[in-house]
């Protein structure tokens, strides 16, 4: 058990040690009152041993307190975000992401209760009589934008085979923008942007396919090589990352050429780029601002093993259940001990312990 802190570490306030009470699920936080407790529950779920796996609610809640659109697959799935971004748009997450924060953090409502929405099937039904009680210049934008785009949360399943044309046009729109940052004709065709992007070098390519989503203002997952190669492994949590977009955009935007990215890129010198144009780092804390430097200081040609072992236990962590499973990058094998698994259940001890 840790030793007893001298404050609560729900309300922060200093309390004699016999009134505070420890969380007997870890035995590391302490607690000056139920309410506390509950209170903090939503934060600490993710840092405790909760018995069994995690309600997507909470994930929801984390996303909406730290305004960071969720990653972790079915949150994504069960609370409508990936049928916002293939039928709608990329900005129409943002614009859930407000409805749901609205619906917790102003409405009150609990994720205990979001989830049993989910359960029952009637989120949208439930939002609108939620809002039943809001005057109507308190609903916000949020609201209005809901009863337009209602589809996305009534249960009917995702058809990946018509993407909404909005997404179509963004994403073009991207690819042309990109292609002119790097230099190329704003006349080419599409077609034309294809081919020769076939023919430039992969560091240019992985450079313009970054500059591509930098447009859409959204950055690599954990499924991608790219969160490794451009350092968002080294963020220790999702709100991390986003200092780390931001030294981009400002670097890729406001300051650099394609040529100078991408040459700064293959020589690993990112930083250093950033720091000639003195792109400001303060957003970053200072554990990610050291590890930022430790995975930059030879990407995209090699990395510390440990990295990949991060990539692999954050894979797991978005991961949507029921997917297949997820094999550890051929670098870890020897030094994280999975060379020496000899079944599947070896397996899953192993990853259960790294997980822990």
């Amino acid at each position: 058990m840790m030793p007893r802190p001298p404050r609560c570490d729900a309300c922060y306030e200093q309390k004699p040690a016999s009134d505070l009470k420890h969380c007997v699920g870890c035995e590391t936080t302490w607690y000056c009152s139920k309410a506390c407790q509950k209170k903090h529950w939503r934060d600490h779920i993710f840092d405790c041993d909760p018995k069994r796996p995690i309600a997507t609610a909470y994930y929801l809640s984390r996303g909406c307190r730290t305004t960071l659109i969720p990653v972790h697959m079915q949150t994504r799935k069960d609370f409508g975000f990936e049928k916002a971004e293939n039928l709608v748009g990329d900005d129409a997450q943002k614009m859930l992401l407000g409805l749901w924060t609205y619906v917790l953090r102003y409405l009150d409502v609990s994720e205990k209760e979001l989830q049993k929405w989910l359960a029952e099937g009637t989120m949208v039904k439930r939002i609108k009589a939620a809002f039943e009680h809001v005057p109507h210049q308190g609903q916000g934008p949020y609201f209005a934008w809901f009863l337009e785009h209602q589809h996305i949360l009534d249960g009917s399943p995702l058809d990946v085979t018509e993407p909404h044309e909005a997404t179509m046009r963004a994403a073009m729109a991207a690819t042309r923008k990109a292609w002119v940052m790097a230099g190329g004709s704003p006349d080419d065709s599409l077609e034309t942007i294809a081919a020769k992007t076939q023919a430039l070098t992969c560091r240019d390519q992985a450079c313009l396919k970054f500059y591509q989503r930098s447009t859409l203002n959204v950055y690599p997952s954990p499924q991608e090589e790219q969160w490794v190669t451009f350092g968002y492994v080294a963020a220790m949590k999702q709100e991390n990352e986003v200092p780390i977009s931001q030294m981009y955009g400002e670097l890729i935007f406001e300051h650099c050429t394609f040529n100078e990215f991408s040459t700064a890129y293959g020589t690993s010198s990112i930083l250093k780029l950033a720091e000639e144009h003195r792109v400001s780092m303060a957003g970053m804390d200072d554990t990610t601002h050291a590890l930022f430097r430790d995975v930059m200081a030879e990407s995209p040609r090699r990395f510390k093993t440990v990295w990949y072992l991060k990539q692999y236990i954050d894979q797991f962590l978005c991961a949507e259940p029921g997917t297949p499973p997820i094999l550890p990058h051929r670098a870890m094998h020897a030094d994280y001990g999975f060379i020496n698994c000899r079944s599947a259940s070896d397996l899953v001890m192993l990853d259960e312990l790294y997980r822990a």
